[in-house]
C-alpha cells in the first residue's frame, strides 16, 4: 500500500543525517533572514532609525505570539532556566542592533557577506565550547566556503566601512547565540525561547525610543505580518536547526544567505553585486555541498557539563 506523500516526505526527511537537516533548517533561516532585512531596510529608508525598526520589529512578534500565550494560560513560555534567558537577551539585542545598522548602512548583499561570518566563528567555538568533533571533510567544506567569503569581501581592496565592524561584531554575536542555545535550551519550548528573546528585543529598544511606537508609512504596513513571521521564523528554524545537528555543522547553512540577499537586494533595491561576488558565492554553495554529504556517521558531538 502507498503510504500518503506527507508520510513519504516525512520519512525522507527522517532519513537524512542529523546534520543534513540542520543544515536545511539554517537555510531556511536564512531566507526569512533576508526577507526581513529587505522589509526592515525598506522601512529605514523611509526614515526610520534601526532601534525603532527592532522596537516594532519585537512588538510585531510578540502582538503574534500574544494569543499563544493566552490560550495556554502562559504555559508555553515557562521556563526553568531564567539565566539562559537572560544571557541569549544580551547576545540577541546586540547582534539585532548590528544587523539593523549594517543593513542601513550597506548593501544588502555586502551586510549579508560580513553577518554570515558568524559561520566561520562557530566551527572553533563549537570544538572549544560545546567539545565537538568536525569530520575531515567538514573542515574541507568550510575551508572552500572561507575561500569564497575572502573572495567576496576582497580585504585590503578598498577602506573597511564602520559599518563591516559592526557587522562582524553581530556575527560573532550570533555565533555566541548558537553556543548558548544548543548548550542550554534543553527541555526549554521553542515559543518559550523566541518569547523572551523577543521580549528581551522590546525592553531593551524601548527604553532607546522611549517606548514611542514609531510611524509607519502607509505603504510600510503591508510589510508588518511578513516581518512578524520571518522575524519568528529565524528563530524556530535556528531552534529545531540546533537540536537536529551540530552547532559547527549546521552554521555552514548561513552561507545561502549570500544568495538570497543579493537577488532581494537587485529586485527591490536596485543593488548589483559585481562578477567577483558571484564567482564567491559559487564557492559559498560548494562549502555548503560538502558538508551537506557528509558521511551520515562519521562525526558525533559531545556536550560538557
Amino acid at each position: 500500500m502507498r503510504l500518503p506523500f506527507q508520510l513519504r516526505l516525512r520519512g525522507a526527511w527522517l532519513r537524512r543525517s542529523g546534520n543534513a537537516r540542520g543544515i536545511a533548517l539554517v537555510v531556511l533561516a536564512m531566507l526569512c533572514w533576508s526577507v526581513l532585512d529587505a522589509c526592515n531596510k525598506h522601512l529605514m529608508l523611509g526614515g526610520m532609525a534601526p532601534k525603532e525598526v527592532l522596537y516594532l520589529q519585537a512588538t510585531v512578534v510578540l502582538v503574534m505570539l500574544l494569543p499563544l500565550v493566552v490560550w495556554t494560560r502562559g504555559r508555553v513560555v515557562a521556563t526553568r532556566q531564567p539565566r539562559f534567558h537572560l544571557l541569549r537577551a544580551g547576545l540577541i539585542a546586540t547582534s539585532a542592533w548590528c544587523a539593523a545598522y549594517a543593513v542601513a548602512h550597506l548593501p544588502l548583499a555586502e551586510a549579508s557577506a560580513y553577518l554570515m561570518a558568524g559561520a566561520l566563528f562557530m566551527l572553533p567555538l563549537g570544538v572549544w565550547l560545546l567539545g565537538e568533533t568536525p569530520h575531515a571533510l567538514r573542515w574541507v567544506g568550510v575551508v572552500v566556503g572561507f575561500s569564497g567569503v575572502l573572495i567576496v569581501l576582497q580585504p585590503g581592496a578598498a577602506t573597511l566601512h564602520p559599518a563591516a565592524l559592526v557587522a562582524l561584531l553581530g556575527a560573532f554575536m550570533e555565533a555566541m547565540l548558537g553556543v548558548v542555545l544548543k548548550k542550554y535550551s534543553q527541555g526549554e519550548h521553542p515559543i518559550a525561547v523566541l518569547t523572551w528573546s523577543q521580549l528581551a528585543c522590546w525592553c531593551t529598544f524601548g527604553a532607546f525610543t522611549g517606548f514611542a511606537m514609531p510611524v509607519v508609512p502607509q505603504a510600510g504596513w503591508v510589510l508588518l505580518p511578513v516581518i512578524g513571521l520571518t522575524a519568528a521564523g529565524i528563530y524556530l528554524a535556528y531552534f529545531y536547526a540546533y537540536r537536529n545537528g551540530e552547532a559547527s555543522a549546521v552554521e555552514a547553512g548561513s552561507f545561502s544567505l549570500l544568495l538570497f540577499s543579493p537577488a532581494l537586494g537587485r529586485v527591490f533595491f536596485a543593488e548589483v553585486p559585481p562578477l567577483h561576488f558571484w564567482f564567491g558565492a559559487l564557492l559559498l554553495v560548494l562549502g555548503i555541498a560538502l558538508v551537506v554529504l557528509e558521511p551520515k556517521r562519521s562525526a558525533r558531538a559531545t556536550i560538557r557539563p
